[in-house]
């Protein structure tokens, strides 16, 4: 779990990791310079569990932090989890049952809810694909894993290098890559486990847009130099921020007729 501020959502989602059914687990909170004050409120939410670990960086960056976390795991399984979201309690659970019941499968996500700062369901949609083909399909044009609702084996993120480019969609990249072999297999379960909370604060943001679109936009245009899939050069369009503003109003438009 990156946690780069603390606000009122943090101790929501420590809770949902403490209340987790499956216990056996150990929580990387990976902090990125983060005041006195700061620090002592994240040690009064986590000090009695001692299966969370707390770790100060003094570099930078999203990618850097995850590795640094993935350096740290010595287990079979490596979750992910966003300081501002929540999650079911059987989150933890179903996902690794699936795992360990499917060898093939290299990693494993779940239905994503989309909620606001109160909890509340929002008008934006993260758009389910539960099998692998459509997982791989929709890749060259969207993100169709919730990164931090994904349980991964710890292996296969070792083996393909881990996090190695961007700011705000590392993720997105790390699949790419993985997708390279026609061997791994992905999965979306669909039960509704994990919701994804949409603030002003955060890293994907529609203020940070440009940037983010530049890192995706070169990932696809790389996938397309590698495989030469006409496909990825639509998915370059198909992240625009002004296409993705649009589609946003026009649910936003949508929500509103349907109250009237």
């Amino acid at each position: 779990m990156p946690v780069s501020s603390v606000d009122e959502f943090l101790q929501i989602s420590i809770d949902a990791i403490k209340n987790q059914t499956f216990k056996g687990f150990v929580c990387h909170v990976l902090c990125r310079k983060l005041n006195d004050e700061e620090l002592k409120c994240i040690n009064r939410l986590i000090s009695d569990d001692e299966r969370f670990v707390l770790t100060q960086l003094n570099l930078d960056g999203i990618a850097f932090a995850l590795n640094y976390g993935l350096n740290l795991v010595k287990t079979k399984y490596v979750a992910r989890m966003d300081a501002d979201d929540t999650c079911h309690p059987a989150r933890f659970e179903k996902q690794l049952n699936f795992l360990e019941g499917n060898p093939n499968y290299v990693m494993v996500g779940c239905r994503v809810l989309m909620i606001n700062e109160q909890g509340e369901k929002t008008i934006q949609q993260f758009k389910f694909f539960e099998g692998n083909k459509n997982i791989r399909r929709a890749l060259k044009y969207r993100m169709p894993l919730c990164h931090p609702a994904v349980i991964f084996r710890t292996d296969t993120l070792f083996a393909y290098k881990g996090y190695m480019y961007g700011n705000t969609s590392e993720d997105h990249e790390l699949l790419l890559r993985i997708a390279r072999n026609p061997n791994n297999l992905f999965k979306n379960l669909p039960d509704l486990l994990y919701s994804y909370r949409r603030h002003e604060n955060q890293l994907s943001s529609f203020d940070k847009a440009k940037e983010a679109y530049c890192n995706i936009g070169g990932f696809l245009f790389t996938e397309f130099l590698y495989t030469w899939n006409p496909i990825y050069l639509f998915g370059i369009v198909a992240v625009h921020p002004l296409l993705r503003k649009s589609r946003y109003l026009i649910r936003k438009l949508q929500s509103f007729f349907k109250k009237y």
